[in-house]
């Protein structure tokens, strides 16, 4: 494994007591304290949003492979890997997933990392439709100043040119094109790897073309599902008697995911996350102790469904090694 992710995670951590040292924590405190048994209410509201996913994923799963898939069953796997995500550095949640479809349904290795790259590909074309309207309420809301304004639309325009340019490779199968014309200096075992890369980019091509009303549908999922995460924003904020618009909360929200995005090699992005939301809600409400109580109640509805993951997987057995060697 890099030793990068493990500089990435000590960053994480090392920006996140900095950002505890700087707050107030009996004030910290007295904002949790606020939202009491009410946290159930933030818990049912994110489970929407993971049901949807869920659902979005299986529409992409059956694009593959026609298969009668119980929702249930995604589910469980989807909130395995997530949580391998989050404890174990060494592999990625999304082979975690492809080990589980294979085992569970016989769906091929190389066909569900398929069916994982286009639901990513996707939920990240509707990330980009999200953010556009978060960056309208940013510059809406005129409260974030013209530096952060100029940053918020750096960033989105970064983002957007290369999840564009993603989508482009797949679409149009421009790894295949570059393949077709270097495979004559490229090794044999090489080659053999392309050829597994090639079958998938046809099969996510042929998808983009021929399924178009799948495709819109799960754009939509996805999109209802950030403005799900929007909602949570805002719903936890009304609970700890915090005025502020469904607006502001998709400006803030535009933000985090800005970040989660150009960050994502932060693992679990731990202190940018909270970082970006003690600034942001210190602008819009002064209070730096309040954006870390939002923060903290995001984690911690995270780390319970996490643990609801890794109560699913314990009798998965599991083998870590053969995943590796298939990555």
């Amino acid at each position: 494994m890099s030793i990068f992710k493990y500089i990435y995670l000590i960053f994480g951590i090392s920006l996140l007591i900095f950002i505890f040292n700087k707050i107030d924590l009996p004030l910290f405190i007295n904002e949790l304290n606020k939202l009491g048994f009410n946290f159930l209410l933030v818990l049912l509201i994110y489970f929407f949003g993971f049901i949807l996913d869920t659902i979005s994923w299986r529409l992409c799963i059956q694009s593959f492979v026609p298969k009668k898939i119980k929702l249930y069953e995604i589910f469980k796997i989807r909130i395995i890997g997530e949580a391998f995500n989050y404890i174990i550095l060494q592999v990625g949640g999304e082979p975690i997933k492809a080990f589980l479809l294979k085992k569970k349904f016989n769906i091929k290795y190389k066909t569900s990392i398929g069916s994982l790259i286009l639901a990513k590909t996707i939920i990240l074309l509707a990330l980009i439709i999200f953010c556009f309207t978060g960056l309208l309420s940013i510059f809406h809301t005129n409260k974030f100043g013209h530096y952060y304004e100029t940053v918020s639309l750096i960033g989105f325009l970064f983002f957007t040119t290369l999840i564009c340019l993603f989508f482009i490779v797949q679409r149009y199968k421009i790894t295949s094109k570059i393949h077709n014309i270097f495979k004559d200096k490229l090794s044999k075992k090489i080659n053999i790897i392309f050829k597994h890369l090639k079958e998938t980019e046809h099969k996510i091509s042929e998808f983009y073309k021929s399924d178009r009303k799948n495709f819109f549908k799960i754009l939509f999922l996805n999109l209802c599902n950030w403005f799900i995460g929007a909602l949570e924003l805002y719903v936890i904020f009304i609970l700890l008697n915090q005025k502020i618009t469904f607006f502001e909360a998709v400006a803030i929200e535009t933000l985090v995911q800005l970040v989660r995005a150009v960050l994502f090699f932060i693992p679990s992005n731990l202190g940018t996350q909270e970082g970006v939301f003690v600034l942001a809600v210190n602008i819009l409400k002064d209070s730096m102790p309040l954006g870390l109580a939002v923060a903290f109640i995001r984690r911690m509805r995270e780390l319970i469904w996490i643990s609801c993951g890794v109560i699913f997987g314990y009798n998965q057995k599991i083998d870590i090694k053969k995943i590796k060697q298939k990555l």
